[in-house]
């Protein structure tokens, strides 16, 4: 037998043999790219008027529960999560009007406190009692301007301050004794037309520094020296800002910012690592925005963005290489915050959403891993 008729049989017996392998045996081509889609929980939580959340693991039984601040002669509420998702009432909380809040271990005991801006009464802190219910610390802290709150440790004494954006009056830094009660560090920040304040190292310094949406006026960036703040001088967009979020979007280890505009487009402002912010040039989403949240939603191990709109439905924005792409219109418009987190305990992130005409909600991410190596069909 020649070689070529040798060559000839070889080829015919792997086709057969191919024809005859099931078909979950054959060889496929690779799949690559995740996709990830959020769905409805079913869930309506509260009266429809709530204006900030945060997520934390309040009850200390390992799942992420939720610190709504709800305005409109309504109280704040604690919801607390069973595990898979599902929210229950656990405590109404607060005298109404509240607009921003955040949480950490003020007082160092080990659990998650609140720190609550209003805006027609003093800021309060609210202290974990151990079990998710919380009580009042008795302090009031500012005089009834405040839009949003933030915490970290500002003066690097190893406790959790409070950075206060206000509208009205300048904001404020609020100094914790270590013990969950603050005093003002007596600077005034700004001219008093501030939405939201993040705070992140971005001037690459090692302390914490401040990035203000403003509506009203431009945007600012504060610089933190030993826990005085110093504006940068940048003027930053058109005076339309409503949220803004930190993080590393396009992957070359500083912090830049999102923010979501109302009036405008939402941007993407890029850090050159000393804290100097250009516009990366994406006009994102039609200008009606309230917040912003920054995750890695797709699990491809970038920032991705769930921004909260009021009048148009929320929006999914997924990240490649600091360019965002819209993935999926969310819900039916009036919302005001968003905070992401793994709510039912399957590996991804989900989305607990603050509306203000309607009850809250709770978006379950449906995350598929479609990066299965070739071959591999998950059989």
């Amino acid at each position: 037998m020649n070689f070529s008729r040798k060559l000839t049989i070889c080829v015919l017996w792997a086709i057969i043999i191919t024809w005859l392998l099931p078909v979950g045996a054959q060889a496929t081509p690779p799949i690559s790219g995740n996709t990830v889609e959020f769905t409805d929980s079913g869930q309506s939580l509260g009266i429809s008027a709530s204006l900030a959340v945060a997520l934390g693991d309040l009850d200390g039984d390992g799942d992420l529960d939720a610190f709504v601040a709800d305005r409109s002669n309504q109280v704040n509420i604690v919801w607390h999560n069973d595990g898979s998702g599902t929210f229950t009432d656990r405590q109404e909380i607060g005298s109404s009007d509240s607009r921003g809040m955040a949480l950490g271990d003020l007082d160092r005991d080990g659990d998650l406190d609140a720190f609550v801006a209003n805006f027609s009464q003093a800021n309060r802190v609210w202290l974990n009692n151990g079990d998710g219910t919380f009580s009042n610390s008795g302090q009031s802290l500012g005089s009834s301007k405040s839009r949003d709150v933030a915490l970290g440790d500002i003066d690097g004494d190893g406790d959790l301050d409070a950075f206060v954006a206000n509208i009205g009056q300048a904001n404020k830094i609020w100094l914790n004794d270590g013990n969950g009660a603050f005093t003002s560090s007596g600077q005034a920040l700004g001219g008093s037309k501030s939405r939201a304040v993040a705070l992140g190292d971005l001037d690459g310094d090692g302390d914490l520094d401040a990035f203000i949406a403003n509506y009203g006026q431009i945007n600012r960036v504060w610089i933190n020296a030993s826990g005085v703040f110093t504006d940068s001088g940048q003027s930053l967009g058109s005076a339309k800002s409503a949220g803004v979020a930190l993080g590393d979007i396009d992957g070359d280890g500083d912090l830049d910012a999102f923010v979501a505009n109302d009036g405008q487009a939402d941007k993407v402002w890029l850090n050159n690592g000393s804290g100097v912010f250009t516009d990366n040039g994406q006009t994102l989403g039609s200008s009606a925005s309230r917040d912003v949240a920054l995750e890695d939603l797709d699990g491809d191990g970038d920032l991705d963005a769930f921004v909260a709109n009021y009048g148009q439905p929320n929006r999914v924005w997924l990240n490649n290489g600091g360019t965002f792409t819209s993935e999926q219109p969310l819900g039916t418009s009036d919302s005001w915050a968003a905070a992401l987190g793994d709510l039912d305990g399957d590996g991804d992130l989900d989305a607990f959403v603050a509306n203000y005409n309607q009850a809250d909600k709770v978006w379950v991410n449906g995350l598929v891993h479609r990066n299965a190596p070739y071959g591999d069909t998950g059989q």
